[in-house]
């Protein structure tokens, strides 16, 4: 034995062990998949050629060797659960030429020549989510769990069923069932997430996987709920009593109950289908809306699976084609400082444009001060860029050989860039505010949310009025809006009397928006569109919100010390008071709905899309406060579908699953019919 390299393997293998605690029970990849990757193929490649060191490395990791493991232990914060059959990994091939040696030894493990090629197969997206399976016994969900180790996982029930399109029956079904699928955070949620966390100051999620992963792990649902995770299903372990002779029999067998299944998932025939699939999906994989980090090639007739068997952690009849990670260097040209409506100051990297994954990136967020010196960023330095979750630019290091001789670290700014006022920083906080109420930026951003689509959705106020008011001085916070007049709107740049009579019957109508979309509209520490209508809903009024307690606040379902505090101290601050007086004095004390809700539609699951009379808000609030509820997805639980012009999709499923559809004159019908009362 050569000492040396037995050392080698055993740090490997404790690196790759580090890594894989990480991934699966930590929720925090703490390098990419590519680089992973690598480490377990060399890992691999070492313990075929020495037996006995994976032997040596099985015993000291407890029975298996990292190489070899599946998923990650058990969390003990949840109970437990052993799958009826096993949940096994995939193996993985980076080229055409390991696609072609995999097809090889699948035809071997089926007693056929290595050249056999009249394989049929289905090709599908290997979704970079949480693997989870569903076991129902008689067509009753007993229970949803983690993959966990591949044998026992963690049972997570609650959390799944926050997801849409997962039947808790299905009737007519005998014996055991196992549905096997991947739950996922899409691109635009996590995006729209990580934005959030950024102006607010809160950890910001390393990607949609983690995110996902996660949310599945919060013991209140209802916090699960805020992520919006999605699901894909595509496999069964148990299946008693389902027909299907094939994995494309599978698939159309689970979207004909009502689970989403994935739009992308092709029946191939032949090796040569199999890698056009994979290069087809590479060309589309920006245009996905979840994160892909490759294919899998499944033999398609399940009689073939179950001759071709296992290996000690993966099936010999399907394999995971993984996608290549691009990335590129760019050249780091400026770094400035913007301000956000929270007053903090957040950096951007301005890059020469380069092209990755099908789009000019030109542009990354630089997060905060310590983000920076963690990279050692200097003006004009050589950087490599990639797109996080495939779609955010992210600067993932420098390429120090060719940094330009020189060259000197970014000084943050002690003060901000916009008034001017000292820049501060906070012992528990990575960011650094300007605490300058009257900063013309953090009014400019302020006002700017306020009108936006998900707080007071007051049309016809864009970035560029709102820097005419502000410049002008006619207004100087939101309040202010509520005091303009038609001459004052009339007599700006590009203004004119049609205009200026449109934005006051937009601001008029905004004076009756739900109590949710005013409590959003103030721009709250940790409270979004949801938040605020918890929020609305548990409080009911201005008044009995901005005399809470912190302790009052953190006992609300879904929310917590941390945002109990900051939103106390928040609504009590002078600037909150003296703009919640202004807006009442304009005319807005809107009143919410109380944690008491009807139960004439409850057990009614809706899903609204189209253009419709109504705006959805509307309709989404009647409908939940008379006990129904509205979800985004239409599957086989899904009680009525309304639908104004231009549906879409969701019409068409509909019409597949036999959903019952109304237009606004059928929704009117039934609400009538149910006693509700006309919104």
């Amino acid at each position: 034995m050569n000492p040396a390299a037995f050392d080698h393997y055993l740090a490997l293998s404790a690196e790759v062990a580090r890594h894989n605690r990480a991934y699966h029970e930590l929720d925090a990849p703490l390098i990419p998949d590519a680089e992973y990757d690598a480490l377990v193929r060399e890992l691999r490649a070492l313990e075929a050629q020495h037996p006995d060191w994976a032997a040596q490395a099985a015993a000291l990791a407890g029975g298996v060797s990292p190489a070899q493991a599946v998923g990650g232990a058990p969390s003990s914060a949840f109970v437990p659960v052993n799958h009826p059959t096993p949940m096994t990994s995939l193996d993985n091939v980076f080229s055409d030429e390991e696609l072609s040696e995999w097809r090889e030894k699948l035809a071997r493990a089926l007693n056929l020549p290595p050249e056999h090629d009249d394989f049929s197969f289905t090709g599908e997206l290997k979704i970079d989510g949480l693997s989870v399976n569903l076991y129902y016994v008689d067509g009753e969900l007993q229970w949803a769990a983690t993959r966990g180790n591949g044998v026992t996982g963690e049972i997570v029930t609650a959390q799944v069923q926050t997801v849409p399109g997962i039947p808790a029956s299905l009737p007519g079904l005998r014996g055991e069932l196992e549905v096997r699928g991947e739950v996922y955070m899409s691109r635009v949620d996590f995006a729209a997430y990580n934005a959030q966390a950024e102006e607010l100051g809160t950890p910001m999620l390393k990607n949609p996987r983690n995110g996902a992963a996660g949310a599945l792990r919060q013991k209140d649902p209802e916090v699960t709920r805020t992520r919006n995770l999605k699901a894909i299903f595509y496999a069964l372990g148990k299946r008693d009593g389902v027909p299907a002779t094939t994995q494309s029999e599978v698939l159309d067998w689970l979207a004909a109950r009502g689970f989403p299944v994935s739009r992308h998932a092709e029946r191939l025939q032949g090796l040569g289908a199999a890698a056009d699939y994979h290069a087809r999906m590479i060309a589309g994989r920006q245009d996905f809306e979840f994160d892909a980090d490759g294919t899998v090639i499944k033999l398609d007739p399940l009689r073939l699976q179950e001759e071709a068997g296992f290996t000690s952690r993966a099936p010999r009849w399907a394999i995971a084609y993984k996608f290549p990670v691009e990335e590129v260097e760019t050249v780091l040209e400026a770094i400035t400082v913007n301000v956000g409506r929270t007053g903090k100051l957040a950096p951007l990297a301005h890059l020469q444009p380069r092209l990755i994954e099908g789009s000019t990136v030109s542009k990354a967020t630089l997060h905060n001060e310590d983000y920076i010196k963690g990279l050692d960023l200097r003006l004009g330095d050589t950087v490599v860029v990639r797109k996080s979750g495939g779609v955010i630019p992210q600067i993932m290091r420098v390429v120090l050989d060719k940094r330009p001789q020189g060259a000197a670290a970014f000084a943050f700014p002690t003060h901000c860039p916009e008034c001017g006022h000292p820049a501060v920083r906070h012992e528990d906080d990575a960011n650094t505010y300007c605490e300058n109420p009257a900063c013309p930026a953090q009014q400019y951003r302020m006002i700017q949310y306020f009108v936006s689509r998900g707080a007071m959705d007051i049309q016809g106020i864009g970035e560029k009025l709102i820097a005419q008011l502000l410049d002008t001085g006619l207004v100087k916070d939101a309040a202010d809006l509520y005091s303009l007049t038609s001459e004052q709107l009339a007599g700006l740049e590009r203004g004119g009397e049609k205009k200026a009579q449109n934005i006051l019957s937009q601001l008029s109508a905004s004076k009756t928006q739900p109590l949710w979309r005013v409590v959003n509209a103030l721009g709250l520490p940790h409270v979004g569109e949801r938040n605020a209508q918890v929020l609305a809903r548990h409080f009911g009024s201005l008044d009995a919100l901005m005399n809470a307690t912190p302790e009052e606040i953190e006992a609300v379902p879904g929310l917590g010390k941390v945002i109990g505090a900051a939103v106390a101290v928040t609504l009590k601050e002078e600037g909150t008071v003296r703009l919640l007086n202004k807006l009442r004095a304009a005319g807005l004390n809107p009143q919410g709905e109380t944690q008491a809700r009807g139960e004439q539609l409850r057990g009614l699951n809706f899903v609204i899309t189209g253009t419709l009379g109504r705006p959805r808000d509307a309709i989404k609030a009647q409908l939940e406060a008379a006990g129904g509820r509205v979800t985004g997805s239409v599957t086989g639980k899904t009680s009525y579908l309304i639908a104004g012009e231009e549906a879409g999709s969701k019409l068409t499923r509909a019409q597949e699953l036999g959903v019952s559809v109304l237009d606004e004159a059928g929704l009117a019908a039934l609400l009538a019919e149910k006693g509700v009362t006309a919104g």
